[in-house]
């Protein structure tokens, strides 16, 4: 009977761990788009400013995609860090399963 509620309770957690991956690479894009939208809007608000910091149009345009491509490669890479940790996690309790359902072969005496 323990046996039983050890085995349901990996069951279980690994379906959390594989929804948890399934909600973090669906929410990745809009993260991003996100992400991009509040850019434009804060460029927008507060163009001055920015105006000042950069100096001329073509430095603003340019720093602003390199801020972005920083960005987004770093919540890329999190992500995909995050992703195979709950993964290799999956995997784990995928084969403490499969031991604890193993069927157990009783040696004869021959």
């Amino acid at each position: 009977m323990d046996k039983n509620k050890e085995i349901l309770n990996k069951q279980k957690r690994q379906t959390e761990l594989k929804q948890e991956v399934k909600d973090i690479k669906k929410k990745l894009p809009t993260f991003i788009i996100g992400f991009i939208f509040f850019t434009i809007v804060s460029l927008y608000f507060l163009e001055n400013k920015f105006y000042q910091f950069f100096g001329n149009s073509v430095n603003f345009v340019i720093g602003i995609v390199i801020f972005l491509c920083i960005f987004s490669f770093f919540f890329i890479f999190t992500s995909y860090l995050q992703i195979k940790k709950r993964e290799k996690e999956s995997r784990i309790i995928g084969s403490q399963l499969y031991q604890l359902q193993k069927l157990e072969v009783e040696p004869k005496d021959e």
